[in-house]
């Protein structure tokens, strides 16, 4: 058609379009919860709708203000270019567990804060010059939901509070320069199932289906009683399990399926980063 000019799409021109679309995505922060029944606030809240699905169904999933953050894990990962190529400039896999809810959401919030890039210039007031772009499995739905919701509890007390404003921040309508976490199509949070295969499925079919081995250390069912009986580390390890494997997982998924789209260690990188699983 005459005066018709057709984009041209080749493979030099879709790579340069991703690098300057993710150019800016060198921080990622993988994260994952283990969470118990709050007994005390089913009691005083007394809704007779969950009293009853409680006492109807053994395996009823109580809604999200109901549970009681009891483990979170999080490896914290920087990455920066080397002759085109990706290096690990940083990481840092720490998992808390307590039986005070408090000290975990404190330590989440700082983590989370740890997780940006903050530069410090001379004589001027430090800015953030990078995002940390979160990854879960279920964790738009389910993990980061719960750990607002329970934060509220803690609110006057959590000391990096400004960082949940950062979180809850939408100015920035098309993320041209900054996040909007909380907005369900983010790039700031890869949640894998929904924003890879758009279908809610487990971390342990996902691995399975790439080979990624996981869970040595019990399974979700069980974490209720090893926090009943005391067994703080074992949920530690459960939760830091989860986390390494999600990081694997996304790792493939970079690679064969993305094509190295972003900027992120191999799975191999990532298996030699141990976490160290801290009982406050």
């Amino acid at each position: 058609m005459e005066g018709y000019r057709e984009e041209i799409w080749d493979r030099k021109r879709i790579k340069e379009e991703r690098d300057n679309f993710l150019g800016r995505f060198k921080n990622f922060l993988i994260l994952d919860i283990e969470t118990v029944k709050d007994e005390s606030m089913i009691d005083e809240i007394s809704d007779p709708k969950v009293l009853r699905k409680l006492e109807e169904e053994e395996n009823y999933f109580i809604p999200h203000p109901y549970h009681r953050i009891v483990a979170i894990s999080i490896l914290s990962i920087k990455m920066d270019k080397n002759n085109g190529s990706p290096v690990l400039k940083k990481a840092s896999f720490e998992t808390f567990v307590s039986e005070d809810e408090y000290l975990l959401l404190d330590r989440f919030w700082s983590e989370y804060k740890k997780a940006h890039t903050i530069v410090c210039p001379e004589g001027k007031q430090p800015f953030i010059s990078t995002f940390p772009v979160l990854i879960t499995v279920n964790g738009k739905d389910f993990d980061m939901p719960v750990i607002k919701l329970r934060s509220l509890k803690y609110a006057d007390r959590i000391k990096e509070s400004f960082f949940i404003s950062i979180y809850l921040d939408r100015f920035d309508k098309w993320e041209q320069k900054y996040p909007r976490y909380s907005y369900a199509y983010t790039n700031y949070h890869i949640d894998i199932p929904v924003d890879i295969f758009n279908k809610k499925v487990s971390l342990k079919n996902l691995c399975y289906l790439c080979g990624i081995p996981v869970k040595t250390e019990g399974d979700g069912s069980q974490v209720e009683r090893y926090f009943k009986d005391g067994q703080l580390e074992k949920i530690g390890k459960y939760c830091s399990e989860d986390v390494k494997a999600t990081a694997v997982l996304f790792s493939f998924i970079n690679r064969y399926f993305l094509q190295g789209m972003y900027l992120f260690p191999d799975g191999e990188e990532i298996l030699k980063i141990d976490p160290q699983i801290k009982v406050l």
